[in-house]
C-alpha cells in the first residue's frame, strides 16, 4: 500500500538535542600521527561535526525522503517498506535493487530513477525497468523482524514481494554488498522468477553441489574456507 504518513517526522525537540550534543562533543588528545595515519582524520571529522551541528538541512532532506514513493507490504506479519519506479513504458521488466550495509534504499534512488526512465537519461525506452527498492529488515525504514529464527530468509521475503504481493509472474535483480548475498540466494531458490541478477559482489551457493563445480571453483571454495 503507498505511503500516506510521512515516512520521518522528527520533532524539533529531538534535532535541537542532537545539535546540543555535538557542540558538546568531548575531543580526544592528538594523536601523534597526522590525518588518516591516526585512524581518523581530526581536522575532518571536526568539520563534519561543525557541519552536522549548524549548517545541516535536516528538514530539506526529510522532505526530500518523504517524497520518495515509499509504499508497504505486509508478508505473513513481516511489514516491508520499498520504493517503486514504474517504467516508463508498459511492458518493462521488473527489477529489485537490494541496498548493503551499513546503507539504506537512498544508496540507490538516483539508479532507480535512471533505469524506470532511461529516456531522461539519453538512453533508449526501451531499456526501460519497473523497480523495486526494498529496505532490508531492521535497516531504514522496515522494522526488525521479531525473531532472528525460521525458514524464510530475506531473499523469500524478497521473492514473496515481487511475486506475491506485486504480482510479477518474472523479474530481475541487482544487489551490492550485503545485497548482493541475499540477490545470489534470491537467484539461487528461485530461477524460475529471476531472469538474471547483476552483482556487485560474488557469494558462493550456500550448499553447492560438488558434482557441478569446477576445478576453478574447487580451489576458490578451498581458499575461502581454509
Amino acid at each position: 500500500m503507498p505511503r500516506t504518513a510521512p515516512l520521518i517526522e522528527v520533532g524539533d525537540a529531538d534535532l535541537e538535542d542532537l545539535r546540543a550534543r555535538l557542540r558538546a562533543t568531548r575531543w580526544a588528545e592528538p594523536w601523534p600521527v597526522d590525518g588518516w595515519q591516526a585512524g581518523t582524520d581530526a581536522a575532518e571529522l571536526r568539520r563534519l561535526v561543525t557541519y552536522w551541528a549548524t549548517d545541516y538541512a535536516w528538514r530539506t532532506h526529510e522532505a526530500a525522503v518523504n517524497a520518495l514513493p515509499s509504499h508497504f507490504a505486509d508478508i505473513d506479519g513481516t511489514p516491508v517498506h520499498y520504493l517503486r519506479y514504474d517504467a516508463e513504458r508498459p511492458d518493462a521488466l521488473p527489477i529489485v535493487l537490494t541496498h548493503g550495509r551499513p546503507s539504506t534504499v537512498l544508496e540507490l534512488t538516483a539508479l532507480a530513477e535512471r533505469l524506470a526512465a532511461p529516456s531522461r537519461h539519453g538512453r533508449d525506452t526501451r531499456d526501460a525497468f519497473t523497480v523495486i527498492v526494498p529496505s532490508l529488515p531492521g535497516f531504514p525504514f522496515s522494522p526488525q523482524r521479531p525473531t532472528l529464527g525460521g525458514t524464510e530468509q530475506t531473499h523469500d521475503l524478497w521473492h514473496r514481494l515481487m511475486h506475491d504481493h506485486l504480482g510479477f509472474r518474472h523479474y530481475a535483480a541487482h544487489g551490492g554488498d550485503l545485497g548482493a548475498g541475499v540477490t545470489s540466494r534470491l537467484a539461487e531458490a528461485h530461477p524460475e522468477s529471476v531472469v538474471g541478477i547483476h552483482l556487485l559482489a560474488a557469494a558462493a551457493p550456500a550448499e553447492p553441489d560438488p558434482a557441478s563445480l569446477t576445478p576453478e571453483e574447487e580451489s576458490h571454495l578451498a581458499s575461502a574456507t581454509a
